[in-house]
């Protein structure tokens, strides 16, 4: 059997040609916006593209025209790239500020993006990814977005009960699978699409809920999707939950009265504006574990929190430091992660300081040297692609703020700031 025919016997005659017609237009662009960081709703006008609203929510909207990743705001994280449908399930999820929220999927980041967004800077993020590269990546983007309640970890699913027990409120479970909803970006997926593939998919997909469940308070909230429409892959693990002891939390919200189905709700891009998605929330009823007591932190020493104040304001931030890194933590606890926080500095084997990245993004306008350049500023170009730029601020570690929103650090001296973007985010 092929993917066309089984889609065929899915939806039957007519919708299922739709369905394929569907597949041979262009992908639709998304973005939502990171309300933590930018102070305003952002001026489509002025970035060089057009928007409009999804209706879910959540500051999500669909965008046309543009470069939209070329631009200030974007290198500043003050929104996040993000396919519309893959927006769906946590716009409609009722994250409560303040909860401790586990993303066990989570990268790239858009589905932990939109939750910190939710908490507004409130309660915890423990961002998740198993394979160390993407998580890596995830990383940068929590880095350039700048929330200051995100954890990355890099563990496998089942690793995640051991460490934190059932700490969290809420849990975003975005499993791998088998992409069906993806084939307008990837056509060689439907070539490599199997019965075999969705079983496998499946299994492992069954797996991670396991861990989710051991991970998850009573009374919390599970946010199970994936991006493709297999039943076995969708409605059956939710309902699988169901009889573990979960309620389906349904909407009344008419724009998801043509994805319902079953359990949950099924997004086709014949249908709605974007590529394939499913996603059912759940609640838990079921009591659940208890939550691991995890070892503290150390404080940094008074000389090198004193060090820190010599290129930044650090009134209020409570400074840890584990190895050589300084950093004002999301989570106070000596767990093996990839970011906790804000990342403040490296400490060097001569004792000195070098700021981090992640402390010009987030701290930047706490910096004692500031360059302060606007969007349309030629130096700012020049900054995101690495190069040196004049600016009148004192000598030392500077950051650089775009309209006041950082973007990143420099070093400062005699008017000529030179340049430490990541190479790794430098526009080419």
């Amino acid at each position: 059997m092929t993917y066309e025919d089984e889609m065929r016997r899915r939806l039957g005659g007519e919708e299922a040609e739709r369905y394929f017609r569907a597949l041979g237009e262009p992908p639709v662009r998304g973005l939502h916006v990171n309300a933590v960081k930018a102070r305003a709703d952002l001026d489509a006008c002025a970035l060089g593209f057009s928007v409009r609203a999804l209706g879910c929510g959540g500051g999500a909207y669909e965008v046309t025209g543009g470069s939209p990743t070329a631009h200030p705001y974007y290198r500043a994280g003050l929104y996040y790239m993000q396919e519309p449908s893959a927006m769906y399930p946590v716009a409609f999820a009722p994250i409560e500020r303040g909860s401790r929220v586990l993303d066990m999927c989570a990268a790239p980041g858009g589905k932990s993006s939109m939750a910190a967004v939710k908490l507004g800077g409130s309660g915890l993020i423990v961002a998740n990814d198993a394979d160390r590269s993407r998580a890596a990546a995830l990383r940068e983007n929590m880095t350039v977005l700048s929330y200051p309640n995100v954890v990355v970890t890099s563990m496998r699913a089942e690793e995640l009960p051991r460490v934190f027990g059932c700490a969290f409120d809420v849990v975003i479970a975005d499993v791998p699978c088998s992409g069906e909803g993806m084939m307008r970006k990837e056509p060689q997926a439907a070539f490599d699409w199997s019965p075999k593939n969705i079983e496998a998919c499946a299994l492992r997909q069954r797996r991670i809920l396991d861990a989710a469940d051991a991970c998850l308070k009573e009374g919390g909230l599970l946010i199970y999707s994936t991006c493709t429409f297999s039943r076995a892959e969708d409605e059956d693990n939710a309902l699988m939950m169901t009889e573990r002891g979960y309620e389906e939390v349904t909407f009344s919200h008419p724009f998801l009265a043509a994805a319902r189905v079953s359990a949950g709700y099924k997004f086709y891009p014949h249908v709605y504006r974007g590529e394939g998605q499913y996603f059912c929330i759940l609640r838990k009823t079921a009591r659940g574990g208890e939550e691991v007591r995890l070892k503290k932190l150390q404080n940094a020493p008074s000389s090198l929190v004193s060090s820190v104040r010599a290129f930044m304001d650090t009134d209020g931030l409570i400074i840890k430091r584990r190895g050589d890194m300084l950093f004002f933590p999301a989570l106070d606890a000596d767990i093996p992660c990839l970011m906790n926080g804000i990342a403040i500095a490296s400490v060097e084997n001569d004792g000195r300081l070098t700021p981090a990245h992640g402390s010009a993004t987030a701290l930047g306008d706490r910096f004692v040297s500031r360059a302060c350049l606007s969007a349309n500023d030629e130096r700012t170009a020049k900054y995101l692609h690495g190069e040196e730029i004049l600016a009148d601020c004192p000598d030392g570690w500077c950051s650089v703020l775009v309209d006041g929103y950082p973007l990143g650090a420099g070093k400062a001296t005699g008017g000529v700031v030179k340049n430490k973007y990541p190479k790794s985010l430098r526009l080419r």
